[in-house]
């Protein structure tokens, strides 16, 4: 016969049919109902999570504080979560977590003494595979949730252990019916009870009033008091998993779906906020860094962790899941601007103090002028210096743009002086004939800079041999040939000329999918409708045939929207990077991008991947999916399904906004409906960590900077790391927060066993790294979990 704990909670969104100042009062009117129940129940104990909420209180009542502080001493009040906030388990990144983790828990240990050994997920929409490893390397030996629920994930235990895809593992338990059970629900105490006794094992019942607060009431203890079994006790997730039998649970592995499919899709600007912040702060961590090392910067430590806490607060689940009301993505947006803001600051800092120590002008005394064009400094032997940034823990080679003045430009030199090849493209300004910038490929060093030279009317004669060819059906390199059809404006095949082989002979399709009975959760869907359409009607315009870059424009068309993709390929690479813009106006709908599948797709997660069979419905995906020997990366995109022969990335739903099962009206109003831009990368796939660094270079590049004319202390080439291990990707690079030194955090992601090497800053640093393993390293060799404590 099993044991009843009884866990007095709230549910609390701080966001979802209302916007977050409603949700901070509905967090203090709670804490302070269950502060009050403790006073009239002596047996009652309170469970909640969130440091976010903890510090809205403190800031706001210090008194209520300090007694909540007691609480927790007594045990009584059961802190669990360890995050920020109960975000979305499958679209942020793995840093994120990293951070949601790093915050709270020590906001926690500062202001309660604990560290929370209790994970806690109970609304989010599924747990992506990742978590055991993460919560394990937070501190965390436990994790609750409830969704998916048993209608969409059939599971044989509700209590069990959740293994990680590195051997890690936590004891996970599964909340039954409701995270809230109130006066009108009575009967799950026999439910219930009739569950654990059938498991034989303990279970757990989670009781209060959920959603927008309240937790339990008088009213509702007191019927509880009449109803309760024998054996049901008050108690807290944490004494829970202290005392219940763990000798024999069955192990379960992977991810934890499905619930809400069609949120991976919804409201597509919060998803993109969400990507392009957490890239700038990754590289605002970095060059600042490397800005610290090279130039002496003190490390904007609150500024960064500022942008951060933005982020992690739009990751809660009703926000960055796409559901929750019109006015509360205008909050979120406020969010992200003043990230992106802080970040677009910090990352200039960084930068314009390396560039200003770097020494340009060498035993040259003389001086640069500015006397015929606007914006450029010139100096008539050494040209102009432009100063190519790479945030990236690997070299990269790509296309960067400088402002020229027109086509002034006329040969462009590297730090050896090496003749480059330079084009025109087409600038944002029309400033009388002054339309165009100048690109160029640069190649940069890992986590290092490299200055090129820019020279204006000095002609050299250094001539290119052709590399680049374009058609309005073709592109073509060294490396691949990508052929269009003429009636789809599709990709029609791929040939790799490495491997002497196409690797696509199947074309690459465009569709529109029917979800007119979707609510914005895509409750109770599989996948989101039936195919109804394609955009057709191609045009086919070729924007560029250069040195540099070619590009073919493809514009197509579906009843009011119209779809335009430039289609780019550099010398010497084997990736076609597509720039799309849309103007989407079909309600109700969904637009997805084909592409060829075989047998599985395998899609980035946090801190490593996923493989699924065809068939298994919508499914979330983080910066790239990748089947039968092609990967394709994006952006800001975070959802896929499949067919028998397709993997399909999800680009925009134009759902109705926080439609909850509801009864539609003309009134309604529907997102993501209007103009969209993002850009994704087709290449051949051949291992995970390849794959990664590819969607790593797409989804933030190489920045510039135009360089100035004065002796330094610094060289004109530079790179600060140097790494071997094929199979590992560096995650981060940042200072560590209690002390002076720097951490890098590595995760392997081939599934092999080995050892890993990298030099930060000439500083080696070596460890082994077992499969799928994460590590968190300082520069002096010392291994931290990811609260950047001594692990």
């Amino acid at each position: 016969m099993g044991k009843l704990y009884m866990i007095g909670n709230a549910h609390l969104d701080p966001v979802w049919m209302w916007r977050w100042q409603e949700g901070y009062t509905e967090v203090l009117q709670t804490f302070k109902s269950a502060l009050d129940r403790m006073n009239e129940f002596p047996d009652f104990k309170f469970t909640s999570a969130c440091s976010l909420y903890y510090a809205w209180v403190e800031e706001t009542d210090p008194e209520m504080f300090a007694e909540i502080q007691k609480r927790v001493a007594e045990g009584r009040w059961n802190i669990v979560g360890g995050w920020l906030l109960q975000p979305d388990c499958n679209i942020p990144s793995g840093e994120s977590f990293a951070r949601h983790s790093l915050f709270a828990q020590r906001y926690f240990k500062e202001k309660f003494g604990i560290t929370v050994k209790t994970g806690y997920n109970v609304d989010s929409f599924g747990h992506n595979a990742g978590l055991p490893k993460i919560l394990k390397a937070s501190g965390m030996d436990n994790y609750v949730y409830m969704r998916p629920m048993p209608h969409e994930m059939e599971q044989k235990d509700s209590l069990f252990k959740w293994e990680g895809d590195d051997g890690s593992f936590v004891t996970a338990f599964r909340i039954p019916l409701f995270y809230n059970v109130e006066m009108k629900c009575f009967d799950s105490f026999e439910k219930i009870k009739k569950l654990s006794d059938e498991e034989g094992i303990d279970y757990m019942l989670f009781y209060g009033v959920g959603n927008h607060g309240g937790g339990p009431t008088i009213e509702l203890i007191n019927e509880i008091e009449k109803v309760k079994p024998q054996d049901a006790i008050y108690s807290t997730p944490d004494e829970y998993f202290e005392c219940v039998d763990k000798s024999n649970l069955n192990t379960v592995k992977g991810d934890l779906q499905h619930h809400a499919r069609g949120c991976y899709s919804a409201e597509t600007s919060v998803k993109a906020g969400n990507r392009k912040c957490e890239q700038n702060l990754l590289a605002a961590e970095r060059f600042s860094v490397m800005a610290g090392k090279l130039s002496g910067m003190e490390y904007p430590n609150e500024e960064i962790n500022k942008g951060w806490k933005n982020v992690l607060f739009n990751q809660f689940h009703d926000i960055l899941g796409g559901c929750s009301i019109k006015s509360a993505y205008k909050d979120a947006n406020y969010l992200y601007g003043e990230t992106m803001a802080i970040t677009e600051k910090v990352i200039n800092k960084a930068l314009q103090k390396i560039a200003w120590n770097i020494d340009t002008i060498g035993d040259e005394e003389l001086p640069s002028y500015k006397n015929k064009r606007m914006r450029i400094w010139e100096h008539e032997k050494l040209g102009t210096p432009v100063v190519v940034f790479n945030s990236h823990p690997f070299p990269v080679t790509e296309a960067v743009q400088v402002y020229t003045y027109n086509k002034w430009a006329t040969y462009i030199t590297d730090d050896e002086g090496n003749v480059i090849p330079h084009q025109f493209v087409r600038g944002e300004q029309t400033n009388s004939d002054d339309r165009y910038i100048t690109t160029f490929v640069a190649t940069v060093p890992a986590f290092g800079y490299r200055v090129y030279r820019v020279f204006i009317e000095k002609e050299t004669d250094v001539t290119f041999k052709k590399q680049l060819y374009v058609t309005e059906r073709s592109l073509e390199n060294s490396k691949i040939k990508v052929e269009f059809n003429r009636r789809t404006g599709e990709i029609a095949k791929i040939y790799d000329k490495i491997s002497g082989k196409y690797i696509v002979e199947k074309p690459f399709g465009t569709a529109i999918l029917d979800e007119t009975n979707c609510d914005t959760w895509a409750h109770n869907k599989k996948v989101l409708g039936e195919t109804i359409g394609k955009f057709k009607k191609p045009k086919f315009r070729i924007l560029y045939d250069g040195d540099v870059l070619i590009t073919l424009r493809v514009t197509s068309e579906y009843k009011n929207s119209t779809l335009v993709r430039d289609y780019t390929l550099i010398p010497d690479s084997n990736r076609v990077t597509v720039k799309a813009r849309v103007d989407f106006n079909e309600k109700h709908r969904t637009f997805k991008l084909t592409f060829p599948a075989i047998g599985e797709v395998t899609a980035k997660i946090p801190y490593g991947t996923i493989s699924k069979k065809l068939g298994t419905g919508e499914e979330p995906c983080g910066e790239w999916i990748a089947s039968c020997g092609i990967c394709v990366a994006n952006d800001s995109k975070y959802g896929y399904d499949t067919t028998d022969t397709e993997m399909r990335l999800s680009i925009l739903r134009t759902a109705v906004y926080c439609d909850h099962f509801g009864k539609r009206d003309d009134l309604c109003e529907y997102m993501d409906l209007g103009v969209h831009e993002f850009s994704y990368s087709v290449f051949p796939y051949t291992d995970n960590a390849s794959a990664q660094k590819v969607a790593d270079e797409l989804n933030f590049g190489l920045k510039t900077v135009m360089g100035t004319f004065k002796k330094g202390t610094l060289p004109e080439k530079y790179s600060g790391l140097s790494n071997k291990g094929d199979n590992v990707v560096v995650t981060a690079i940042k200072k560590c927060e209690d002390s002076d030194e720097n951490i890098i955090r590595v995760c392997e992601m081939n599934g092999k066993n080995g050892e890993f090497s990298a030099e930060l800053f000439s500083k080696e640093i070596r460890t082994e790294l077992s499969h799928n393993e994460l590590k968190t390293l300082t520069e002096s060799g010392c291994q931290l979990n990811l609260l950047e404590w001594e692990a």
